[in-house]
């Protein structure tokens, strides 16, 4: 078990010597055009911008937008260098907006090009993203559910319009965790004016959770390891080889980033198989590729498929 590190102080720059270029200011930032995500900003989302091909800039008012990615990026780079996430180069406030100033990361998102890739493509990558994941899963956790920095969890599932701890975390144990979901789906149900039908399942969760997901470390998470957020690029081919990869000779293709650890933290070692398998669409061979990335928790996500049902819709 390791202690949590204490987070970087805000405003959080790095050392200038590790810059590409001069830190974009925010007149820059806010007139560029080049955007990568955006989500509705005058609604107060996020926005992502690219600034001069150098720097990706997220920003954005809480909770759309959270020091828990920064926080993320600076720990994966801390204990393992070469993982491939983008380097943080700022993160700081202008009145309510959080700034979190990146290394742009060439590539494409792995879902745009899965279904051209050849079954070799496949197998390649994901045993880059086995061997990523291994690293990830390693570094020593300080054995709570958590943040990366220790507080609250940052999946949707633990959120609240109003703070509720036990809701919210961090949490000390594993009953904690999954008696916090099912709190979450009996308050849902409080909200209602009337009693349903689907209170009944809510405390069902209350009854069963905290026993039948049970006996899992805690250990760190992407919590959203989705294709889109994957980034590939095509390289030459170690080694030289004339042999291409069916896609061009003397190519392959690599893993350049995983991208959005908005969502990281500490949970229960199933979970970033859980997490992801209920969105599978269940169109390709992608829920089977994925278990080569992380070891499948098929009980465990059949579980989680319910609490989506209950928590989503």
């Amino acid at each position: 078990m390791a202690a949590l590190l204490p987070p970087p102080a805000l405003p959080y720059f790095c050392d200038p010597a590790e810059l590409p270029g001069p830190l974009p200011t925010l007149d820059e930032i806010e007139a560029s055009t080049q955007t990568l995500l955006s989500p509705n900003f005058e609604l107060g989302y996020h926005r992502v911008v690219l600034i001069r091909g150098q720097f990706v800039v997220k920003y954005g008012r809480p909770p759309w937008t959270t020091e828990n990615e920064g926080r993320a990026l600076l720990l994966l780079l801390q204990q393992h260098p070469s993982i491939p996430v983008p380097r943080l180069y700022a993160m700081y406030y202008e009145g309510e907006r959080l700034f979190l100033i990146m290394e742009y990361k060439p590539g494409v998102q792995l879902d745009t090009v899965w279904g051209d890739l050849t079954e070799a493509n496949k197998l390649h990558l994901t045993s880059q993203l086995h061997d990523i994941f291994a690293q990830v899963r390693a570094i020593p956790s300080p054995g709570i559910f958590a943040g990366v920095a220790g507080g609250k969890l940052r999946h949707k599932y633990f959120l609240s319009v109003e703070p509720q701890a036990d809701v919210n975390g961090p949490f000390q144990t594993e009953k904690d965790f999954s008696l916090a979901m099912a709190l979450r789906s009996q308050r849902n149900r409080s909200f209602q004016h009337a009693p349903d039908q689907r209170a009944w399942l809510s405390e069902f969760f209350v009854r069963h959770l905290p026993t039948a997901l049970a006996g899992h470390p805690s250990v760190l998470t992407h919590g959203d390891l989705q294709r889109k957020n994957i980034l590939v690029e095509k390289v030459p081919k170690a080694g030289g080889g004339e042999q291409g990869d069916g896609e061009g000779s003397g190519e392959e293709w690599r893993v350049s980033a995983v991208v959005d650890w908005e969502e990281a933290g500490w949970y229960p070692s199933y979970w970033e198989y859980a997490g992801v398998m209920i969105h599978f669409e269940w169109v390709d061979d992608w829920p089977e590729k994925y278990e080569r990335i992380v070891e499948p928790c098929p009980l465990e996500g059949g579980l989680m498929w319910i609490l989506r049902q209950d928590l989503e819709f």
